[in-house]
């Protein structure tokens, strides 16, 4: 891995960076194993099963967000990951917004607070991360 693999595996931004792009693989798993599960559990049922298309367009997407941050996490690029996860928050946010519109369950919007606030706190800690110069990666 590097000079300093083993001191970046004890920060706590290294660990939600993992934790986010396997979670992302996940959500390409569920959507593959049962897209119908998959929506409810989002809390936005599928009004058909013509939308299922539109489940694996997203997982499309997961995939390459899981890869593109594996990448970045490989490559110890802690910069490009703090901003990636500052970034990503629209995701969450949107998606609380639009579980809220369509009346979905308490779980699914809690869900959507706790994804979020890990973002947050990946942010900030990856961020510190990137201002050590032996760990910011290539400016």
């Amino acid at each position: 891995m590097g000079d300093h693999g083993g001191v970046d595996r004890q920060r706590v931004g290294y660990w939600l960076a993992i934790l986010l792009a396997l979670s992302q693989f996940s959500n390409v798993i569920r959507v593959g194993l049962d897209a119908q599960a998959y929506s409810v559990a989002m809390g936005l049922p599928l009004d058909s099963a013509a939308d299922v298309a539109w489940l694996h367009v997203y997982a499309l997407r997961a995939l390459f967000l899981g890869g593109f941050a594996s990448v970045l996490i490989a490559s110890r690029q802690y910069r490009a990951l703090s901003m990636m996860a500052l970034l990503a928050l629209i995701m969450p946010l949107g998606d609380f917004w639009l579980i809220w519109q369509a009346g979905g369950s308490a779980p699914a919007l809690w869900r959507q607070a706790l994804i979020a606030a890990v973002l947050v706190a990946a942010w900030f800690s990856l961020g510190r991360m990137a201002r050590q110069p032996h760990r910011a990666g290539p400016a």
